[in-house]
């Protein structure tokens, strides 16, 4: 069973991010992180002692403004001498609580400063958040359809396992689009606007200033484009040669055992290949009909913020709501008084029809809909694992390996003298004809690294077996 995060980490790895010093604690590490792990490092930097309480004296120095005064005292950090004090009970106190470890390091002879595996992992979430670039660029999705394509072409296994993690983002990155939507409509309605003129221009303004930004997220880079790409793709994967899915499974199940126990005895590649689906039409079908739904509320909702400001220009002074609210405004305390009474005493001899209480009936509360939260999985019966042993079974004995595939080819080449063709592979017994069916798709996929090189020719041929597209198989230049 995969071990949790938070068994190997500290108990209160998050105890420096906590009291009124938090802010700066965040920033140490942000910059420690961006300092020695992030796009702009200094790689050759040695993060030993003085480097690192250089590092610390620098973000105090930057930020001592966000520590927080109203909150309660720390005894330990609010009695620091000077800067390097400060910085000797931080860097002690990211120690004492799992963030930073020392190392020996044998290149440098000497005592250097690391993040812990734990830590790095919370420093990377933490630098994350300064990064501009990372805001709605759907970065994810276009990642995923990368991978997959890379592993539809090259038949490497741990791009299958890429495009599985960049999934499991899809949906956060769609989210980031509606977030910078969201938070473009609340600069909009922020502002005060006198007139309808004003409010139609400033309306203008922020279409231009949105269709800059985020336009391509409806057209170009949008999610139905990449969604029905990706489910293209992984179609075509579970079409490939059950041979060389199989053999990545068993890849995949050595070097994660995670997501074999996960996938719960389903083939790993069909499993992977089914939550990516999932997750890439889950997010197109909700979360970016949701864009599209808040685009037309709040074109709605502006419309009527200038059909009433035309109102009220047409009605001016002639209102009686502006015109008591205009009063109001200009008169003292003790003219507010008397306006209020008066107002009061108009207002209270009106009629009011009351509801008898013997007409009040207590209505029963419906019961609410409660969605489950936990996911049930059926385990196997012993008849489905002995089918699908069977189905294995059946597979593996009409599948050739890849590697003897390639070499029956080059066999077949070098026999030819350089130059053959798939309708030319010997094909005498079962084995031989099933390696020379393969040999087109296992040739494309392997690429290079066969030294062969396989192209379709404008004929086609047969070999006595089968029929097809001939090919030409010669070896690389």
């Amino acid at each position: 069973m995969q071990e949790h995060f938070l068994s190997k980490a500290r108990v209160d790895i998050f105890r420096p991010f906590t009291g009124r010093h938090r802010a700066v604690f965040f920033e140490v590490v942000t910059e420690i992180y961006e300092r020695t792990l992030g796009v702009n490092a200094d790689y050759e930097i040695v993060l030993d002692r003085p480097t690192l309480t250089e590092i610390i004296v620098d973000a105090l120095e930057k930020n001592r403004a966000l520590i927080f005064s109203g909150e309660a005292s720390d005894e330990e950090l609010d009695a620091a001498g000077d800067d390097r004090d400060y910085a000797d009970k931080v860097r002690k106190r990211l120690k004492l609580f799992g963030m930073i470890e020392e190392h020996n390091d044998s290149a440098h002879l000497k005592v250097l400063w690391r993040f812990t595996p734990e830590g790095k992992r919370i420093a990377k979430m933490f630098a994350d958040t300064r990064r501009k670039t990372s805001v709605a660029r759907q970065r994810s999705v276009r990642a995923c359809k990368g991978a997959l394509k890379a592993f539809f072409d090259e038949g490497n296994y741990e791009y299958l396992v890429d495009a599985y993690e960049y999934a499991s983002t899809i949906f956060d990155d769609v989210c980031q689009v509606s977030d910078l939507f969201t938070e473009h409509q609340r600069r909009i309605m922020g502002h005060s606007f006198s007139t309808s003129k004003e409010a139609l221009a400033g309306y203008m303004q922020g279409v231009h200033d949105f269709d800059k930004r985020a336009a391509r997220y409806f057209d170009s880079d949008n999610i139905y484009n990449h969604a029905s790409d990706i489910v293209d793709l992984t179609e075509s994967i579970a079409a490939m040669n059950p041979a060389v899915l199989e053999s990545t499974d068993r890849k995949i199940s050595d070097e994660h055992p995670a997501l074999d126990e996960e996938a719960n005895g389903e083939p790993l590649h069909s499993w992977m290949l089914a939550r990516i689906r999932r997750v890439v039409e889950s997010t197109r079908d909700i979360k970016h009909e949701e864009l599209h739904r808040v685009v037309g509320e709040f074109s709605t909702n502006y419309a009527i913020l200038i059909w009433r400001l035309i109102k009220l220009k047409a009605v001016g002074d002639d209102d009686p709501l502006i015109r008591f609210a205009s009063l109001y405004a200009a008169a003292g305390d003790e003219g507010r008084d008397k306006i209020s009474r008066e107002m009061l005493r108009h207002l209270f001899p009106q009629r009011a029809d009351l509801i008898d209480p013997a007409d009040l009936k207590i209505a029963e509360r419906a019961e609410r809909i409660k969605t489950p939260t936990t996911i049930i999985r059926s385990e196997p019966t012993r008849q489905q694992r002995l089918d699908a042993e069977i189905r294995n079974a059946l597979t593996a004995a009409f599948a050739v390996p890849s590697k003897e595939v390639v070499s029956r080819a080059r066999e077949a080449v070098k026999a030819a003298g350089g130059t053959t063709s798939v309708m030319a592979l010997p094909a005498g017994d079962a084995r031989a004809m099933l390696a020379a069916l393969a040999a087109v798709e296992v040739l494309h996929s392997a690429g290079q690294d066969t030294g062969l090189a396989i192209s379709a020719l404008d004929e086609h041929g047969s070999n006595g077996a089968f029929r097809g597209v001939d090919h030409k198989i010669s070896e690389r230049a």
